[in-house]
């Protein structure tokens, strides 16, 4: 009897004509239905009962049906691409396993929610702060104080009967303020852009303004609000269709001219022309919020309940346990509990980062508090005199005593929170300022605060030294109609977020950095620098192989832009090599996907785009600067792997003789080695990016060896008893060897058959030959750095896993496919082969989960790319 397991109707132009027989198909275990126009999902697909795998991504579903938490043998998920409603879109960031628990929820009980944000932006002293008081009708106050960072405030507006909550999010203006205030833009929010007529729309940044919140949300909606419309002030005077022009009808949903303080001697707002003008505006704030996206959505009744008993203890923060203990109250118990603090967090209700040690113990139910403690030190004159060195007595002096009236300081015992938060936000990290006692610093660098003007003498030469390749590509920043585009802050983020690859991260006096520029160095990776030039980022690369380092930082800086900015994409474009028709290299700039699709096309070369400029430009000469090119770079195949391991274990030898406090070994190594090298870490982040969604659910680096004693005697086994030892993916050694008290921790018996092992093939061969890359100079990293007895003992295994994968497959027509000697290696067909592996490492973690639900101790935490990782507990801190 025939069943049918796999079904595709990816492409199909599905709308919500899924034809209803799919319902029969009860033993169905893989559907796709990826790259339609799907806005929900029918009921009777619960049926499929058996399904392990839905592909559901680049459809247009908001919610998800209550049926899909039923499905016990469901896998993966596949929602990619959707405009999934909030709470949804942060269940699925954190697995499989948080969506169904957030749709049995669902299933006990619901309650619509209809709230939003209400965000005032606008230069300082505008009337942001008086506006939204009139909007929430309190009393007039005369001479309120200036907004440091952020205040909160309730106000409710009502359409069609009924009443919507608005969060009012009232920023400051200072200039200053502006990169960390992007923190906190979120949809779905309505804006009031704030002006006032007497200093014109020009002075008060209305474009500006608007175009920042555009490329943090793009489908933003902005009314522009002229304050201060007294009967004796000046009428606003701004070219309407101008802005409308620019930003669309969609963005720019009317303008209007507010009186906040009430006439005479009225505290609060009476039947007058300001009244009206006020009502109008709440009026058109209530019409636009009723159809932002997710108005009225439906949420769980014990998690919205959770919420609401959260916000009422009335405080900023409460502890980790009495957060659950509030959960547990409102029967939300268990894994639950802690996946609604997740999806809470992620939605920016609280903050709460579980894996961090310091910051885990503790949920800060308002976020603007933090964004005021953080005002206090960007306005700091001593902070500023230091180009934002500040030490952390003074940042607690600081949130202790702030420096404004008014103001209340903060608990001590809150302050290292504060400082790692910073830290968490890319506003700054602690720097070594004592080479020789580098864990005794106490001093942070606040980037945003750097000086202004590059350092002299300037250490970059204006020509590689000997032996050196140079390569450069540019981040080549628009907005959605491909116009260059400012990221505002972008630049203090890099200098944050590369902060490991500083030449001062062993002490602070070698750092080069301004507000323009940085330079950086890898070790034997080689030494970057990177300048901001107009909206771009130049990045420049030298090293014995400089593809890997260049791409690393292309990628970080193209995904900090497409994801903190959404609003902005960035084009990776190369620039000429040699002198053209202008005599000077690096004026004409080329795009990397045209010169691919030129270079697919059959046509060796491309015109420069410079005016005045007739020359054609070589694109294989150009795409020398180009190793992050589109889609996944491809991985080692195992006989190139090969060439690479016996010159990387005599590297390796060399580096573990030193002393291992000497942080300059890597000094020993020749051209050639660093090369080599290179080429290592490459292969390594290659096969860890390949399974980057995999990692959401379990670990990804391990080893497998046959611990039967005749398995070598057994040519054709059925079935066989192996151990399986999971490694850390931030050092690259395996737990027996971090977990010296407990070597079996992580380290796991299992039973396979020999088909299972012939489907895992390519994975398995090419794993283990990476961690056979790697192990020689992780196994001589720091502190790390283990006997050479313990490594032989592991490079052996490791040699006995890659003898009997050969072992097993010798008879395999799969291993002869893919594996086979060739003179032109099939790299794209074996990459298919190995990425097809994600299901055999989701079974590993389906059965490990079983075995030991906290994977030998490992440690999920995020990249700045929030990629998942599974790592050793001594390693947490650097993430």
């Amino acid at each position: 009897r025939m069943v049918l397991s796999l079904l595709l109707l990816y492409f199909t132009r599905l709308r919500t004509a899924i034809p209803e027989w799919l319902g029969n198909l009860t033993q169905l275990q893989r559907l796709y239905l990826s790259n339609n126009q799907l806005r929900e999902l029918p009921e009777w697909l619960g049926n499929l009962t058996q399904l392990q795998r839905l592909y559901l991504s680049n459809n247009q579903l908001r919610e998800l049906p209550e049926w899909l938490g039923n499905l016990t043998q469901l896998q993966r998920l596949y929602l990619s691409n959707n405009p999934l409603n909030p709470e949804f879109a942060a269940a699925d960031k954190q697995g499989l396993e948080a969506i169904q628990a957030y749709l049995r929820a669902l299933a006990e009980g619901k309650v619509l929610l209809n709230e939003a944000k209400l965000i005032l932006v606008g230069e300082g002293d505008v009337g942001k702060t008086c506006l939204l008081g009139a909007l929430r009708g309190d009393i007039w106050v005369e001479g309120r104080p200036t907004t440091h960072g952020i205040e909160i405030k309730p106000v409710t507006v009502t359409e069609d009967n009924t009443d919507i909550t608005l969060n009012g999010w009232d920023f400051g203006g200072q200039r200053v303020y502006r990169p960390t205030h992007q923190l906190f833009f979120s949809a779905p929010a309505v804006y009031l852009v704030v002006w006032k007529p007497r200093e014109g729309p020009q002075q008060g940044f209305v474009k500006e303004w608007i175009t920042l919140i555009k490329h943090r949300e793009p489908d933003v909606k902005v009314l522009v609000v002229a304050t201060h419309g007294g009967p004796q002030q000046r009428q606003p005077d701004i070219d309407r269709q101008e802005l409308i022009d620019l930003f669309g009808e969609e963005t720019i949903q009317g303008f209007f001219f507010i009186d906040s303080k009430p006439d005479g001697a009225a505290q609060t707002c009476k039947n007058t022309q300001a009244c009206k003008n006020l009502d109008a505006l709440k009026d058109k704030i209530a019409s636009v919020a009723a159809a932002l996206p997710g108005m009225g959505r439906a949420i769980p009744a014990k998690w919205h309940r959770v919420r609401e008993a959260l916000q009422a203890t009335g405080k900023p923060y409460v502890s980790y346990d009495n957060a659950i203990a509030i959960c547990e109250e409102q029967g939300v118990e268990g894994l639950f509990a802690e996946l609604c603090l997740r999806v809470y967090h992620t939605l920016g209700n609280i903050v709460h980062y579980h894996y961090d040690p310091l910051l885990k113990d503790i949920v800060i139910l308002k976020p603007d508090w933090l964004a005021k403690a953080i005002s206090f030190v960007l306005d700091d004159p001593e902070t500023r005199r230091r180009n934002g060195l500040v030490e952390f007595s003074h940042l607690s002096q600081l949130w202790s005593h702030p420096p404004f009236a008014g103001e209340t300081g903060y608990p001590r015992d809150l302050h290292p929170i504060f400082l790692r938060l910073m830290e968490r936000f890319d506003l700054s990290y602690k720097v070594v300022l004592d080479a020789a006692s580098p864990e005794a610093s106490t001093t942070s660098l606040i980037a945003q605060l750097v000086p202004d003007n590059r350092p002299e003498p300037f250490p970059w030469d204006a020509s590689p030294e000997a032996g050196e390749l140079q390569q450069i590509q540019i981040c080549h920043i628009v907005d959605d109609r491909g116009q260059p585009a400012n990221a505002e802050g972008l630049f203090y983020q890099l200098i944050v977020r590369l902060h490991k690859y500083s030449l001062g991260r062993r002490n602070y006096e070698d750092s080069v950095h301004w507000q323009r520029g940085l330079i950086l160095d890898d070790d034997y990776n080689g030494r970057a620098f990177l300048e901001h030039i107009d909206t771009n980022i130049r990045i420049t690369v030298r090293a014995a192989y400089p593809e890997f380092f260049l791409h690393q930082l292309t990628h970080d800086v193209k995904w900090l832009v497409e994801h903190f900015w959404e609003g902005l994409r960035c084009e990776i474009v190369v620039p000429c090599i040699a002198p053209c028709g202008m005599n000077q290299p690096g004026l004409g700039q080329f795009e990397v996907q045209k010169l691919i699709a030129s270079k697919m096309k059959g046509r060796p070369e491309y015109p420069c785009n410079i005016s005045g400029c007739d020359e054609w430009q070589n694109i294989d000469d150009l795409m020398r600067n180009a190793p992050a090119t589109p889609g996944t770079p491809q991985v080692l195949l195992s006989e190139q792997i090969f060439d690479l391991h016996t010159a990387v274990q005599q590297i390796g030898h060399n580096l573990r003789v030193l002393d291992q406090r000497n942080h300059k070994r890597f000094h020993i190594l020749n051209h050639n080695d660093k090369v080599i090298l290179s080429r290592v870490d490459e292969q390594f982040a290659r096969l860890m990016q390949t399974f980057v969604d995999e990692a959401k659910e379990g670990p990804r680096l391990f080893s497998l060896k046959p611990i039967e004693p005749g398995f070598f005697d057994r040519p054709k086994w059925i079935d066989a008893k192996f151990q399986l030892t999971l490694w850390c993916e931030h050092s690259r050694l395996p737990l027996p060897q971090l977990n010296p008290d407990n070597p079996q921790l992580g380290v796991y018996e299992l039973t396979r058959s020999r088909e299972w092992f012939a489907k895992a093939a390519p994975y398995l061969k090419v794993m283990t030959s990476t961690i056979g890359l790697v192990l020689p100079v992780a196994a001589s990293a720091g502190k790390a750095m283990m006997e050479e007895a313990a490594y032989k003992s592991i490079e052996n295994e490791l040699d006995l896993a890659q003898k009997s994968i050969e072992f097993s497959l010798k008879s395999s027509d799969i291993a002869v496919d893919w594996f086979g000697k060739r003179d032109t290696p099939d790299l794209d067909r074996t990459e298919d082969a190995i990425r097809a592996q994600g299901s055999m490492l989701r079974q590993l973690h389906s059965f490990l989960k079983e075995k030991d639900p906290s994977f030998g101790g490992l440690i999920r935490v995020q990249n700045k790319r929030q990629e998942f990782l599974w790592i050793h507990p001594q390693f947490v801190g650097e993430y």
